[in-house]
């Protein structure tokens, strides 16, 4: 039987926590041919480059009864944004940190997963009228994906 799957059958897991109020996730993969023309060649030659992977993910903020460890778009933006220091120099705040994430498709049982490493590049909220307070992050894929992938 074949099988269709639309944004309900995603999930998000953030340091294998299951991310809660996720509106999308998307990810992107590219590779670089590398050239091997020589001088007497008469056209242009390539083998496989530098594989490299982007991705973002949207969630919802919200307030989960004052529990604020609940609210994976609060964790995640944490993750990235950081105050500073102890001795409060303009320049100075702790590093970002790096991230597990697992992209999910599931239906019943199954789960077709993939896991990646990544470093956050951006993190941004928008707030309008008769709208839901959301954050929207983007990401870089840290080498190659974890295993198993299922997708």
């Amino acid at each position: 039987m074949s099988n269709f799957y639309s944004g309900q059958n995603g999930r998000l897991l953030i340091d294998g926590v299951v991310a809660a109020k996720v509106t999308n996730w998307s990810f992107s993969s590219s590779q670089s041919p590398l050239v091997t023309t020589t001088l007497q060649d008469t056209d242009n030659t390539y083998i496989n480059g530098l594989r490299s992977m982007t991705g973002s993910c949207r969630l919802y903020y919200y307030d989960s009864g004052g529990s604020q460890s609940a609210n994976s778009a609060s964790q995640l933006i944490k993750k990235l944004i950081k105050t500073r220091t102890a001795n409060s120099t303009a320049g100075q705040a702790a590093p970002a940190e790096n991230v597990t994430m697992k992209l999910q498709v599931v239906e019943g049982g199954t789960k077709k997963t993939i896991q990646l490493e990544v470093l956050l590049t951006s993190a941004s909220m928008s707030m309008a009228v008769g709208e839901v307070l959301s954050a929207e992050v983007a990401f870089q894929v840290n080498g190659a994906p974890k295993s198993p992938i299922s997708l």
